[in-house]
């Protein structure tokens, strides 16, 4: 989080959906935490997973991401916009304080982080994940 002021920190979320109301709601969500949090304060960047398609959003998208604090990813299945995603997002990924992206294709959430968790290793035979699945059979 970035310090604005003694009293205030900023953090900037970037935001990439596949439905607009999923959107609406994160956006919801942090003007209601701006309204009550003095000691915090909060943006949101969102973007439709189509809409960088568009050469000109993506170049802003990845320029967005470039002091954004965290990247919040859902429904990428597109292949395409998948790579393009993981690129720019993976670029930003020892920076960034948090990576969540649910549900979407395994080379995109493999980005995932939070503090030491990270899913790096997801469909790999020697992933947690792989190891309990195999257990479980």
């Amino acid at each position: 989080m970035k310090h604005l002021g003694e009293a205030t920190k900023h953090s900037k979320l970037i935001s990439d959906v596949e439905k607009d109301q999923y959107q609406s709601s994160l956006s919801a969500a942090v003007r209601e935490l701006n309204n009550k949090n003095r000691y915090a304060s909060f943006e949101v960047v969102g973007y439709l997973v189509d809409e960088l398609r568009d050469e000109s959003t993506y170049k802003t998208f990845c320029k967005y991401l470039e002091d954004a604090n965290v990247f919040n990813g859902s429904l990428i299945f597109v292949e395409e916009l998948a790579r393009k995603i993981k690129s720019v997002v993976e670029k930003e990924r020892d920076r960034l304080d948090a990576i969540l992206v649910f549900p979407s294709m395994p080379e995109v959430m493999r980005l995932n982080k939070l503090g030491s968790f990270s899913m790096s290793q997801l469909g790999q035979s020697k992933s947690p994940f792989f190891q309990l699945f195999k257990r479980k059979k």
